[in-house]
């Protein structure tokens, strides 16, 4: 066989190799838009085992998210305790691919603080959650400042360990009433619009024990209520708020 055939065997074969990958991550992209056209529509776990076809850091950061989600507003107990967990598999499977992605870090606070929300936060402070979601957070936000979901979370963290451990939060974690709404306020900062932001935040100030807190929630609550939901999860919001704004 002549060198300049094998050659051409060669160049054949890479060429093969090359549009078999470009397929491949064509495909991967294409079922991971499709997986967000789902989570849109509500097909959470659909979503999950779509996205699941990507290997991608982009594809377990959405995994991680979406079963949080699913997790936190759809099932109770033992049930959202698994799914909390999975997700909280998928987050740090992201974090291995890059320990230096801003999203990947506030999806392990995101399904963590979900599993202490539901085991209770004095139970989630015992098993030491606060400081493995603290220091997520703190690298998200280093990583990125402007990682709106890292600030919003953040601000949370505070609000719940205060509500819980009243003066003891500072001596004990460090967490304060005024680093929340400073979060809170960089968050705002950034995104005024979104419902589920919005929402999330009204939550956390919901927490805090000061008339203008509860003012300001409220006044957040009511532009939640008055905007048009986009997706699934803004309605899920939207009624959330609807009840919380009750209680204030």
């Amino acid at each position: 066989m002549s060198k300049l055939l094998i050659s051409l065997k060669i160049i054949s074969y890479i060429f093969f190799i090359f549009t078999l990958f470009i397929k491949i991550s064509l495909t991967s992209d294409s079922d991971l838009k499709e997986s967000n056209i789902l989570f849109d529509k509500g097909e959470y776990l659909e979503s999950v085992n779509l996205a699941s076809k990507n290997l991608s850091i982009e594809s377990y950061i959405f995994q991680a998210r979406t079963l949080a989600i699913y997790g936190h507003f759809f099932l109770e107990g033992e049930e959202a305790i698994k799914i909390f967990k999975q997700a909280t598999e998928f987050a740090f499977l992201a974090l291995d691919i890059d320990a230096f992605d801003d999203n990947a870090h506030v999806e392990a606070a995101h399904t963590m603080g979900r599993y202490s929300q539901l085991i209770g936060i004095v139970s989630a402070l015992r098993e030491g959650y606060a400081e493995k979601i603290s220091f997520h957070l703190d690298e998200a936000i280093i990583i990125n400042p402007n990682n709106i979901s890292a600030q919003i979370s953040k601000g949370t963290w505070h609000a719940e360990i205060v509500d819980k451990a009243g003066f003891m939060a500072n001596i004990l974690y460090g967490a304060t009433s005024d680093q929340a709404r400073k979060h809170y306020e960089n968050a705002l900062n950034l995104d005024s619009d979104d419902i589920g932001f919005l929402y999330e935040i009204s939550y956390g100030l919901s927490l805090l024990d000061d008339k203008k807190d509860r003012v300001k929630a409220k006044k957040l609550l009511s532009k939640v209520i008055a905007t048009e939901p986009k997706n699934h999860l803004d309605g899920l919001y939207i009624e959330k708020a609807k009840n919380l704004i009750k209680e204030l």
